[in-house]
């Protein structure tokens, strides 16, 4: 499938070279809105890591592995396009250990020690890139 298939065309209008006839009326307001709907849910996914964590902490989790590794890997993948361009070295960084974790079924040595690192490096990005975002608002 091709990238943006299916998504309008003023959406994907990234060089914004589209004339503006195409684009509905509150495109600005829509655009917003998602990215507001991104901002308020990061404190709820760097939760969700570190409640993870916490279980992994405790010894190997399958659930707990698989919700850290999606949790991770879908901040990597969406941050970028919200601007959230500090969100995307650690989390890819979490998303890369997640994804061992699911797939291998165990936590390596030292593993966790640099995961915790990541996710306060990551909560902090996360705290910038709010206090930007609400400074814009």
């Amino acid at each position: 499938m091709a990238q943006g298939a299916g998504a309008p065309s003023w959406l994907m209008d990234t060089d914004h070279s589209m004339s503006t006839e195409n684009k509905p009326e509150n495109a600005d307001a829509l655009l917003a809105e998602i990215h507001r709907e991104f901002r308020d849910g990061l404190p709820a996914r760097i939760e969700k890591l570190r409640s993870s964590l916490q279980r992994l902490d405790q010894g190997h989790d399958a659930e707990a592995a698989e919700t850290f590794y999606r949790t991770a890997h879908s901040l990597k993948g969406t941050a970028p396009a919200f601007g959230a361009h500090a969100l995307l070295e650690p989390a890819t960084i979490l998303s890369d250990l997640g994804r061992g974790w699911f797939e291998d079924g165990a936590v390596g040595p030292g593993e966790l020690t640099g995961a915790w690192a990541a996710l306060e490096q990551l909560s902090e990005a996360v705290d910038r890139f709010i206090a930007e975002a609400e400074g814009d608002s």
